[in-house]
């Protein structure tokens, strides 16, 4: 999505046991980098936008890859780190902005936005500009499924079917 919104590279982190699959897979990054190493991998390298689905010290990482004026969006909190805080110190200096964004909390105050937000992302994927990784087993097996996330072993999402 970031691309089809303009941006004109994209840098993705994965855990480190993933960087492999992740580098191997279909995903449209122009790289991948392992999110510990995440600074030294992008070495002089700032970002105007970061996406941070991970929290933790993943977000706070990403804090100096900044550039000035630099925004990061919260999206999720895929580390389980609930008392992580950002240095707010670090946003006044690097002239940064952090926005944190759920949907799940949006929409049910906003519902007439979720048909319009739906049909431009199924719309994205259909065009080619979102490949997305879905693997899908039975209900039978879902047990299985949150084994896979917890593992941190799905690449993509996973689709129980009936």
């Amino acid at each position: 999505m970031a691309r089809a919104l303009g941006a004109a590279g994209v840098t993705g982190t994965v855990r480190r046991s993933s960087l492999e699959r992740a580098r191997a897979s279909a995903l449209p990054y122009d790289e991948v980098v392992a999110a510990d190493d995440l600074a030294e991998a992008v070495g002089d390298r700032r970002f105007d936008v970061v996406v941070d689905p991970v929290g933790g010290r993943v977000r706070t990482a990403s804090l100096g890859v900044m550039a000035p004026m630099g925004r990061m969006l919260l999206v999720g909190n895929a580390s389980g780190d609930w008392q992580h805080t950002v240095p707010t110190n670090a946003l006044w200096g690097g002239n940064l902005a952090v926005l944190g964004y759920a949907v799940g909390f949006h929409l049910p105050h906003h519902p007439e936005l979720a048909g319009p937000a739906a049909r431009a992302a199924l719309e994205a994927v259909r065009e080619g500009q979102v490949q997305i990784d879905v693997q899908t087993l039975p209900l039978s097996r879902a047990a299985q499924a949150h084994r896979l996330v917890e593992n941190g072993s799905v690449a993509g999402r996973i689709v129980l079917t009936p």
